[in-house]
C-alpha cells in the first residue's frame, strides 16, 4: 500500500513537470491587422519562447509567399531575449495581397522540438478588399464611367505652419552673419598685420587736373563775352591750386608775393616760368580788384603763359620736371 502510494506521488510529479515544459515552449503567430486594401501590406508577428538548454530548430517561413493569395514581402531582423532562463524569438514579414477576398490561413509551423514536436500557431484569415468595387459599372459595355480630373484643391495658408521651421531659419541666419563678421574680422586682421589694404583708384596728376581746368576756360571764351575779370579770376584759381599741390605751398590763401617768395627757393622753377606767373597773377589781380580792361593780346599771352608754366613744371618720372626733361 505504502509502494502503491509513492508511485502515485512519482507520476503526479512526472506529469507536472511535463506540463510545465510544455506551457514554457510555445509559439504564435499574429496579424497586426485581419483587413487590408488591395495591395496594401500588414505586419505579420511570429514569437516563440523555450527555456534556455531546449533542444529546438526554428522553422522559417517561405521567402516568397504565404499561401497562394498572399505575398511575403519582406522579413525583418530577428530578434533574440533572454530573461529568468527562458529564451524569447521574435520575428516581424510584412504581407500583401493583391486578390480580393477572405483568404484562410491554416496553422504554420513555426519550430520542432528534439522529440519531434512541432509548435505550430493557430489558424487565421485575411480579408483583401476592393476600395473600388463600389464603383457603378455600365450593364451594357461592362466598363466603369470615366470621370473628369478635378482641379487641385487651394489650401489656405496658415501662418502658424512656418513655426516648425522657425528654428531652422534662425540657424541659417546665424551662421550667415557668423561667416559675415568672420570675413570681415579676418580682412581687418590682415590689413593690421600686413598692412594690406584695399586698392583704391590712383588720384590724377594735379598737371593733368589743371591743364584740363585751363582748356575748359579758354573754350568759354569767357573775356570775349565781357566776362574779363572771371576770366582772371579762373586762371588764378588753378593755377593756384595747381602750385598748391605741386610744391606743397599754401597758395589759395597766399597773396602773389608771398606765394613767389616761397617759389623763389625752388631750383625746380627756372626764373622765366617764375616772371611769367608773377605776370600772370598780378594782372589777374590788377583785374579783379582795380577794375584794370587788357588788351585782347594780353588776355591770349595770360593763358598761353599759364599753360606753359603748368606743362613745364608738371613732376614727371623720375622726379624731373617737364622742361629738364626736355634737355
Amino acid at each position: 500500500m505504502k509502494f502503491n502510494f509513492l508511485k502515485i506521488i512519482a507520476l503526479a510529479i512526472g506529469a507536472a513537470t511535463i506540463s510545465a515544459t510544455a506551457e514554457a515552449q510555445q509559439a504564435s503567430a499574429q496579424l497586426d491587422s485581419l483587413g487590408i486594401f488591395v495591395g496594401q501590406q500588414v505586419g505579420l508577428t511570429v514569437e516563440i519562447s523555450y527555456p534556455d538548454g531546449t533542444d529546438i530548430s526554428v522553422t522559417p517561413l517561405p521567402s516568397d509567399t504565404l499561401t497562394a493569395n498572399i505575398e511575403i514581402v519582406e522579413r525583418l531582423p530577428l530578434d533574440t531575449l533572454t530573461n529568468a532562463g527562458l529564451t524569447y524569438l521574435r520575428q516581424r514579414y510584412l504581407l500583401t495581397s493583391f486578390d480580393t477576398g477572405l483568404h484562410y490561413i491554416p496553422p504554420i509551423e513555426l519550430a520542432q522540438l528534439a522529440d519531434g514536436t512541432s509548435l505550430t500557431s493557430v489558424d487565421m484569415a485575411l480579408n483583401v478588399v476592393n476600395p473600388f468595387q463600389n464603383i457603378e459599372v455600365d450593364p451594357e459595355s461592362g466598363i466603369a464611367p470615366i470621370t473628369a480630373i478635378r482641379d487641385p484643391k487651394d489650401a489656405p495658408f496658415i501662418l502658424a505652419e512656418l513655426l516648425q521651421y522657425l528654428p531652422t531659419i534662425i540657424i541659417i541666419l546665424l551662421v550667415v552673419a557668423a561667416i559675415v563678421v568672420g570675413l570681415w574680422l579676418y580682412k581687418r586682421h590682415l590689413q593690421r598685420n600686413t598692412g594690406i589694404i584695399a586698392p583704391t583708384k590712383p588720384a590724377e596728376p594735379c598737371h593733368i587736373t589743371a591743364l584740363r581746368e585751363l582748356e575748359k576756360i579758354k573754350e568759354a571764351k569767357l573775356w570775349q563775352r565781357g566776362l574779363t575779370k572771371q576770366y582772371y579770376s579762373d586762371i588764378s584759381e588753378t593755377l593756384r591750386r595747381y602750385i598748391g599741390n605741386r610744391f606743397n605751398i599754401s597758395a589759395m590763401e597766399s597773396t602773389t608775393d608771398e606765394i613767389m617768395s616761397q617759389l623763389e627757393a625752388l631750383e625746380t622753377v627756372y626764373a622765366q616760368e617764375k616772371k611769367d606767373l608773377r605776370d600772370i597773377l598780378e594782372l589777374a589781380d590788377f583785374v579783379k580788384f582795380a577794375k584794370l580792361e587788357p588788351l585782347p593780346d594780353q588776355n591770349d599771352t595770360a593763358m598761353k603763359n599759364a599753360v606753359g608754366f603748368v606743362s613745364t613744371t608738371a613732376a614727371i618720372e623720375g622726379g624731373e620736371t617737364g622742361k629738364e626733361a626736355e634737355k
